[in-house]
């Protein structure tokens, strides 16, 4: 794979839907803003519950990075059910605004940075911090089609992925088994919506049991 030139790319929006929940952990149940408009598109809360089941209870010292973040409901979730700290990015102002608001409602601001930046440039600014990265979230928008340049970003890193990363994407969107490090672990099917989680193999031995296996909710 070529890594040269990947985050010079450019990227595209973001967002998410208009109901959103957290649904385990210390605020279970709390319900949360979310950033309206054409681009939006909610994580519902069965694709997030089969999201979290599939990344299991392993959890590092490291950072959730959502690049996408729209509510911030991914953040969230992983701050509710135990992560230590999050990185919420997204480019557009009101899904910032947002994600400022579900911060304040958690009362969990000193556990997040929130970023209004290109995902490529957020990127760029955690290899510069050497930042500790424990899961990634990607779930861009469908039309943008970013899996696989994400991927591919991620995989070239000089960053280590200590848990993984985990895509939510259509099951449409045909993704490689591998990208550079990265490797596909899991792979489950809920009706049109796919979940990918991804393991970087440069962190420790890889399970393979659920490797290309799907189903339905």
């Amino acid at each position: 794979m070529d890594c040269n030139g990947l985050l010079s790319r450019q990227g595209g929006a973001s967002g998410r839907g208009v109901k959103v929940r957290i649904i385990a952990g210390q605020w279970r149940g709390l319900r949360l803003h979310a950033p309206e408009g054409s681009l939006t598109r909610p994580t519902t809360d069965r694709v997030k519950e089969a999201m979290f089941s599939l990344m299991g209870s392993r959890w590092s010292s490291g950072l959730a990075v959502d690049l996408f973040a729209g509510s911030g409901a991914l953040g969230l979730e992983a701050l509710s059910r135990g992560a230590d700290g999050a990185v919420l990015v997204d480019h557009n102002r009101w899904s910032i605004q947002t994600i400022r608001q579900n911060a304040d409602k958690c009362r969990t601001t000193d556990k997040m940075r929130i970023w209004q930046l290109d995902w490529r440039v957020a990127w760029r600014r955690l290899q510069i911090e050497n930042a500790s990265i424990g899961w990634v979230f990607v779930d861009p928008p469908y039309a943008t089609a970013l899996w696989p340049s994400v991927l591919e970003v991620v995989a070239c890193s000089e960053i280590e992925v200590q848990d993984g990363v985990v895509c939510e994407h259509p099951v449409s969107q045909n993704l490689l088994e591998t990208y550079g490090r990265l490797r596909r672990t899991k792979y489950r099917c809920y009706g049109e919506v796919c979940v990918s989680v991804y393991r970087d193999v440069k962190t420790g031995e890889v399970n393979h049991e659920n490797r290309g296996l799907s189903g339905k909710l």
